[in-house]
């Protein structure tokens, strides 16, 4: 029996490459991409802290990577290299929020974008919260003079019924005076 390392070793094997790697460009452009997004990945799961351009894969250094012009790498031109660009770049996110959330840190800084929307946010709450504010003390004081208009109307009815009963009392008074006076009238034109 011959000794042969080829039984013990194992060689890396080449990525299987898409069907649509048809020329030496893709094939460099796509190694490029393969190379850029294993380097990133292994960063982020160092735990190095990067920033957002560094974690993510730039058509740019692909085009210098694969020594082709910048111009190449648009959508018209290579859609194939350019969505390729486009999953990978959704997988390192997806990779560094969670790694990012593993990690225990007291305070997060937020993105000038995510102050602003949080800013924004604030701001309508404080609105609303006033809206609801003078909204309520203007039920309040409608409620109180409410209060006081309708106590003041029941003391002007009280006293009005007590007028329109002297009023009565007062005209029966005056009929049976204008009777006693009309039958004595009678009485004298009668004689």
């Amino acid at each position: 029996m011959r000794f042969s390392l080829d039984k013990y070793s194992t060689a890396a094997k080449p990525a299987e490459q898409p069907e649509w790697v048809t020329s030496d460009t893709k094939r460099n452009l796509y190694q490029a991409v393969c190379t850029a997004y294993e380097h990133i990945k292994s960063e982020i799961e160092t735990g190095k802290n990067l920033s957002l351009k560094q974690r993510k894969i730039v058509a740019r250094n692909i085009a210098k990577e694969g020594n082709v012009h910048d111009s190449l790498l648009n959508k018209r031109r290579q859609p194939e290299i350019h969505e390729l660009i486009f999953q990978q770049n959704i997988a390192l996110e997806n990779l560094w929020n969670s790694h990012a959330a593993r990690r225990y840190k007291t305070g997060r800084k937020l993105t000038k974008n995510q102050i602003l929307n949080e800013s924004r946010t604030q701001a309508q709450e404080i609105e609303r919260l006033s809206n609801l504010r003078i909204a309520e003390a203007l039920s309040v004081a409608i409620e109180n003079h409410m209060v006081d208009s309708h106590k003041t109307l029941i003391v002007t009815i009280e006293h009005l019924e007590a007028e329109n009963a002297d009023l009565q009392l007062r005209n029966s008074e005056l009929s049976k005076q204008l009777r006693q006076m009309m039958k004595a009238l009678n009485m004298v034109k009668g004689k």
